[in-house]
């Protein structure tokens, strides 16, 4: 199966059977791969390549960027993958 249908059933299951009670996904909550922004073709090389396109940090540019600052770097490797799997 692949990861975006995975994580799509894990979404859908989630609100399913825990509709109504703590911890559960409200319906009108967007599908988990929107909400975080994550392109799904993008994130499975993003997984099958982690280890080589990334090295202190993952996530959006944005984010490698406020954390390369953080650690007093300029940047943090992977800006270019963080591009082609988050949005």
């Amino acid at each position: 199966m692949p990861v975006e249908n995975y994580l799509s059933l894990l979404d859908w299951t989630g609100r399913e059977l825990r509709a109504g009670k703590r911890g559960s996904i409200p319906g009108g909550l967007a599908p988990i791969l929107e909400r975080l922004g994550v392109n799904g073709e993008g994130w499975l090389e993003t997984v099958r390549h982690f280890g080589r396109w990334f090295k202190h940090a993952a996530g959006r540019r944005d984010s490698l960027a406020a954390a390369a600052t953080q650690a007093g770097r300029r940047w943090f490797q992977g800006q270019c993958s963080a591009k082609l799997a988050f949005r």
